[in-house]
């Protein structure tokens, strides 16, 4: 179950998202050993961005990035315009009683896919709570009345939005009894029932408009042309110094925690401008 769930109430300017993810979820998590706070904060943040891209109309591309002083060093994930998703953590050296978050910020950058238009919203860290400070993102940047429901566990990411679209205040009542019914929601409920049944139950006196459910997979991205742009990057005079020290060139990738390694003719090859090929893991 990989999917995200839009919908609307009908007679209401009020729009919602549901997402849930589990065989993704799981190869976020592959190949990394993060403890278990960290896996949370993650896969709320999984589930929150794949969210925040059901608002954007076009081909939209959202990341999300978490920096604070607190235990976590660093939070990012992405999420494409056909909602495919990555995620990373990076923890810092601290003292076991530190902060997870910290004091920090929360940056939201939207590119629309539409005449390269791009859009950035940054706020501050108002707590160790993920849907709070995403609250706080959409009060400032969007101002618009905006809900967050996330879930996570090591077997599934979940979410749940409710906003009110532009022209909603005559029905700011019925947002506020929408919201306290979305808040009984159990992680439980979203992971077991299929979503139309779920949200027809929870909001019963309402009717909805369901659209089509969209998948939503795990894409490192980490592809031979992509790390072949990043051995040119690096150029040619560290390239040659790491050949020299060690007799290839490593690359890790963040996200997937993979290590990619290339020899002397491949690297000869990639600055050649020849097709790279698959290098040894």
């Amino acid at each position: 179950m990989n999917e995200v769930q839009t919908f609307v109430f009908e007679d209401l300017a009020i729009r919602g998202a549901l997402v849930r993810l589990e065989e993704t979820w799981r190869q976020v998590l592959a190949q990394h050993h993060y403890p278990q706070e960290l896996r949370r904060l993650l896969g709320e943040g999984i589930a929150a961005t794949v969210l925040l891209a059901t608002g954007l109309k076009g081909h939209p591309r959202v990341s999300l990035q978490l920096q604070g002083d607190g235990r976590v060093k660093l939070l990012l994930v992405q999420c494409s315009a056909d909602f495919e998703v990555r995620g990373m953590a990076q923890l810092r050296e601290a003292q076991a009683n530190d902060a997870l978050l910290g004091a920090g910020r929360l940056a939201v950058n939207l590119d629309t896919g539409e005449n390269g238009q791009q859009f950035q919203g940054i706020v501050p860290l108002v707590g160790p709570d993920l849907r709070a400070c995403l609250e706080a993102y959409f009060a400032q940047s969007e101002q618009l009345p905006t809900r967050l429901y996330l879930f996570s566990d090591d077997g599934r990411a979940s979410g749940l939005l409710l906003q009110a679209l532009p022209g909603a205040g005559e029905h700011a009542d019925d947002f506020e009894t929408v919201t306290a019914l979305a808040a009984t929601i159990r992680a439980v409920e979203i992971a077991e029932q299929p979503a139309a049944d779920l949200l027809e139950q929870v909001f019963a006196d309402y009717t909805l408009r369901l659209f089509r459910p969209k998948p939503v997979t795990h894409d490192c991205r980490c592809t031979p042309e992509y790390l072949a742009r990043i051995v040119r990057m690096l150029g040619t005079a560290e390239i040659d110094d790491l050949l020299r020290e060690r007799g290839h060139v490593e690359l890790v990738c963040e996200f997937c925690n993979r290590a990619f390694r290339y020899d002397d003719a491949q690297i000869e090859a990639i600055f050649a401008g020849q097709a790279p090929s698959q290098p040894l893991h």
